[in-house]
């Protein structure tokens, strides 16, 4: 009877290591969310995620305007993909993009809608003091729009101050225009080579190469010096600095080494600005 007991012990041992990896990735798979998107996610689930488990959230913010000849959503486009790819690195729930913005000179072009900024400014406001109420600790907003970054950032710093919160304002394609001429060996721009690789590294079919017809879409954007301004501006590819910007490479590979490089600075912002918060000891309520 001591050996049958022996043996048996032992064969539960060894079976016992033999289930141990699945067991633990079990175990390390439940301690990821279901997803990092807030939409998907049923409100027990959040009950139980924010803010014990996590406390950081990505608010994406862009327009709908006229894009030369990409999409009209690519100020979206844009920052969602860059959300998803940073979400799991540092974190976070990737709230509910906020689609319409302060379009401004574009906003005549068939397909673009205009916010009124003051209109923008309280529904921005009223998103970010209900991502306050759920227990965030820490909002990141991925913004993909230019008019707006002025309100965006007025706006973090009052709800970071009055709510006792911490804010981060990314405006991608100014953080990386150093990438942009990395990559390209120029200056980018509104529906340029940074912002058409950005859209085709998520989706090609979102790029309408045969609409592309050259120099002749595109203009400068004036400085107070130059002297004119006008709207609808003449043209919907935007040039930074004049005769920089227009896509001279097409090829998906190069698309995807921007992305990614814009990708990695984001996110090492991103997580430094989080370690440094932490360190300071703003983490705590």
């Amino acid at each position: 009877m001591m050996r049958i007991s022996i043996r048996a012990t032992v064969l539960a041992f060894v079976s016992l290591l033999c289930l141990w990896p699945v067991v633990a990735r079990a175990q390390q798979g439940s301690s990821q969310p279901s997803s990092r998107s807030m939409d998907d996610l049923n409100w027990m689930e959040f009950k139980q995620l924010v803010p014990s488990k996590i406390d950081t959230v990505l608010l994406t913010v862009g327009t709908e305007e006229a894009h030369g000849f990409i999409n009209t959503g690519a100020d979206n486009t844009a920052p969602i993909a860059i959300a998803k790819s940073i979400a799991p690195d540092v974190n976070a729930l990737i709230a509910p993009n906020i689609s319409y913005g302060v379009t401004g000179i574009l906003a005549p072009y068939p397909g673009s809608i205009q916010i009124p900024p003051d209109v923008f400014r309280a529904y921005v406001r009223a998103v970010l003091l209900g991502l306050v109420k759920n227990g965030f600790r820490n909002i990141i907003i991925l913004n993909g729009h230019g008019p707006q970054v002025g309100i965006l950032q007025d706006l973090a710093e009052q709800i970071s101050l009055e709510n006792k919160v911490n804010t981060l304002v990314v405006n991608w394609w100014i953080l990386t225009s150093d990438v942009t001429k990395e990559v390209f060996g120029e200056d980018g721009g509104h529906a340029t080579n940074n912002e058409t690789a950005m859209v085709q590294a998520v989706d090609p079919k979102l790029v309408h190469w045969e609409l592309f017809s050259g120099k002749d879409m595109a203009t400068a954007l004036p400085s107070p010096a130059d002297g004119w301004s006008a709207t609808p501006f003449p043209s919907t590819i935007i040039e930074y600095t004049e005769g920089q910007g227009l896509p001279k490479d097409r090829s998906q590979a190069k698309a995807e080494e921007f992305y990614n490089k814009v990708v990695a600075k984001v996110r090492a912002l991103v997580q430094d600005t989080l370690h440094k918060w932490q360190m300071a000891g703003f983490e705590e309520p």
